[in-house]
């Protein structure tokens, strides 16, 4: 087969996405989600141990309750449900190319993923894997265009493929009411004696086309694989936000630690899936009543690990007061860092050394704050009071100052102090004698032109300095002091 895809249907999404984020999910408990249709409460959607009761889609609430009192029902949630399967398209996405949302599935594109996973039985072996780690229901079709692969949806997740006289067999086979159309041309079907959509694709396509409608015509093409689907397809989003509410509250700082790895996990998977890593994360913190509290986590070095992750926000999180009772814990990352391979070391462990290095950093970081590191670096400045300077620590410093041949002292004074000439001798502490030099520095020239003449001195008991002359006002200062 040259097009292969495949279509994951989720029947329970509306249940896994209102349950998704609960620290203890109700497993032993019938569950039902409700939406209102028609002015009434009706069950859209309900687990396995609520249809054993006889609970099914389209009963009135009341009815349902009648049937079974210890029915679980939450009221459906649209905006979770997307939620959900914007992470599982984001799942889907590393195992292949071509992603399109449905309502209550993904279509995957399988054509050329073979050999990235050796074959298609361990490609459908682990996206299976991954997928129910997030939801616990999944059903899967197989066809050679989205729409067939959506039609072909059965009752079980594929172990093995099937080849492409399997596949049209089924696609025959297939009840015509499945195929996408209106009212009134499934009552065509009907007085036609049309059962399946092989006696529909029996007729010539020029008989189809007087019979029935334009967008029938176009069903046929893309269920043909005859037009390509135009479907928008997946991309992950260029900014992180995800969030988890608790109705009940959270009343402790442990009591934070699930919904903050819960989505610390979901931003590792979005970080695998875009291969970056984040320099930056926040924290918000939300409660029923009140103002909420934030936390910025600054990183030394970028990461993608969410237990590390969990361990720095843990650290700073002891020193952050929160509100009694927290009801939205949220996560947002908009700073991102490509992923470039890094170098192999034949003769030693440089790449451990950094990274411990840069957990060390980071804990300081969370447990001190961002103010209380930093490191000297050196500036492009040819002047030496304005060459040193101070920044958070980073093993990735450059250094670009062009360190001078002459001796200088490792200290420097806070500024420099002038020195005193008497009879034509300089004169600071003791009598002052040049040892050598000059050495000429010039800084800032385009706006106030600053040239200097240093010299290496010394007095009568040995000490050295380090002393220059200004071009300008031909004064004397001392600098810095030798050891």
């Amino acid at each position: 087969m040259q097009n292969i895809w495949l279509y994951v249907h989720f029947p329970e999404l509306a249940i896994e996405a209102v349950l998704l984020d609960m620290d203890k999910l109700p497993v032993d408990k019938p569950i039902a989600i409700s939406s209102p249709q028609k002015n009434a409460q009706r069950i859209v959607c309900c687990n396995q141990l609520a249809k054993t009761w006889g609970i099914e889609p389209s009963l009135s609430l009341s009815t349902a309750l009648a049937i079974c009192p210890q029915l679980m029902v939450v009221v459906k949630n649209i905006r979770q449900e997307e939620r959900l399967l914007q992470r599982l398209a984001l799942i889907s996405y590393s195992f292949s190319p071509e992603v399109i949302v449905d309502t209550n599935g993904l279509w995957l594109n399988l054509s050329g993923c073979e050999q990235l996973f050796q074959s298609y039985q361990e490609w459908l072996k682990r996206l299976q894997a991954k997928l129910l780690m997030q939801v616990a229901f999944i059903v899967t079709g197989v066809g050679e265009s989205p729409l067939a692969a959506k039609l072909l949806c059965g009752s079980q997740f594929h172990k093995h493929l099937p080849n492409s006289h399997e596949i049209q067999c089924a696609l025959v086979a297939t009840r015509i009411d499945k195929l996408p159309s209106t009212l009134k041309q499934q009552q065509s079907f009907k007085q036609l004696g049309l059962k399946t959509i092989g006696d529909l694709l029996k007729f010539p396509r020029s008989a189809l086309s007087r019979r029935f409608s334009s967008e029938l015509m176009t069903t046929l093409q893309l269920l043909q694989g005859q037009k390509p689907c135009t479907s928008t397809r997946f991309k992950p989003s260029t900014e992180f936000y995800d969030e988890i509410q608790n109705t009940q509250g959270l009343y402790s700082k442990e009591s934070l630690l699930f919904p903050m790895k819960t989505l610390l996990q979901r931003f590792s998977q979005y970080l695998i899936a875009r291969q970056c890593h984040c320099s930056q994360l926040s924290w918000r913190f939300e409660p029923l009543l009140g103002d909420h509290q934030t936390m910025a986590l600054n990183l030394s070095s970028s990461k993608n690990n969410w237990s590390s992750l969990l361990t720095l926000s843990r650290l700073q999180l002891e020193s952050l007061e929160l509100p009694q009772s927290i009801e939205r814990v949220s996560l947002s990352c908009n700073q991102f860092v490509d992923v470039t391979e890094s170098n192999f070391d034949l003769f030693g462990n440089q790449v451990l050394l950094d990274n411990q290095a840069s957990e060390l950093i980071d804990k300081l970081y969370a447990r001190l704050g961002v103010d209380a590191l930093s490191q000297l670096v050196t500036s492009e400045e040819y002047l030496p009071e304005l060459a040193g300077n101070t920044q958070p620590p980073s093993k990735n410093t450059k250094t670009n100052y062009i360190a001078s041949k002459a001796p200088q002292p490792l200290w420097l004074l806070n500024e420099p102090t002038p020195i005193q000439e008497r009879n034509q001798k300089l004169y600071w502490r003791r009598p002052l004698t040049i040892i050598s030099g000059p050495e000429r520095l010039c800084g800032n020239w385009w706006q106030s032109e600053q040239q200097r003449d240093y010299y290496l001195a010394c007095d009568s008991k040995g000490a050295r300095y380090w002393i220059f002359r200004e071009t300008t006002n031909k004064r004397w200062f001392v600098h810095g002091l030798f050891s």
